[in-house]
């Protein structure tokens, strides 16, 4: 599946906001998760990143200017308790992009601390050769979990956009026959987009 990768996704992130925009969006999503995550699979986080690695990551929204402590951590609340920090391996494990954080938080919201095992793979913005590790984990993936966005400041940076690296990947994974089914949710508020999508797709 693809979900728009902004933090506003996550509750209780931006309280300034009043009524919650992002509702039916994010019910929307946890409901595509539950799907996904049924029977105990753990798919991959796909996302845009600086530069191409993969492995078991922790969610950081620093890079939206969210600290740690507003994150909603696994298994309940705002607040981290430290049974969920050792799940996601303390600061031992190296932080993930915002985009792969807002999977990562997402999948925590139906899977609680076992989202921790979740494997990420971060891809750059151009067109990119996989094959050893990367490619493997595509590949055997049970599932992808795209953060859309594109490049921060790039032409097309919204909350539904693809980069090329992401594209790439998701034809190395086979996703080229996969069917998509997409929901739209309309947004009015003035510092919202016109509009986030949720996408399943599914392998024939």
């Amino acid at each position: 599946m693809i979900l728009p990768a902004t933090p506003l996704l996550l509750p209780g992130v931006a309280p300034g906001l009043g009524a919650d925009p992002l509702a039916g969006v994010r019910e929307a999503v946890a409901r595509a998760l539950s799907d996904l995550t049924e029977g105990g699979r753990l798919p991959v986080v796909l996302a845009h990143g600086p530069r191409l690695r993969y492995g078991r990551m922790r969610p950081s929204l620093a890079g939206s200017g969210i600290g740690d402590r507003w994150l909603p951590w696994p298994p309940t609340g705002p607040a981290r308790p430290t049974g969920a920090q050792a799940a996601w391996g303390g600061g031992a494990r190296p932080a993930a992009g915002t985009g792969a954080s807002v999977a990562l938080l997402a999948l925590a919201g139906v899977l609680g601390a076992r989202a921790a095992d979740i494997e990420t793979l971060e891809v750059p913005p151009g067109t990119v050769a996989l094959d050893g590790g990367p490619l493997d984990l595509l590949r055997h993936a049970a599932g992808l979990v795209v953060a859309g966005g594109g490049v921060p400041g790039g032409q097309d940076s919204g909350p539904d956009a693809l980069t090329d690296g992401i594209r790439a990947a998701l034809r190395a994974a086979g996703a080229d026959a996969w069917t998509a089914d997409v929901q739209v949710f309309e947004q009015a508020h003035d510092h919202l987009p016109p509009e986030y999508r949720v996408t399943t797709l599914a392998a024939p």
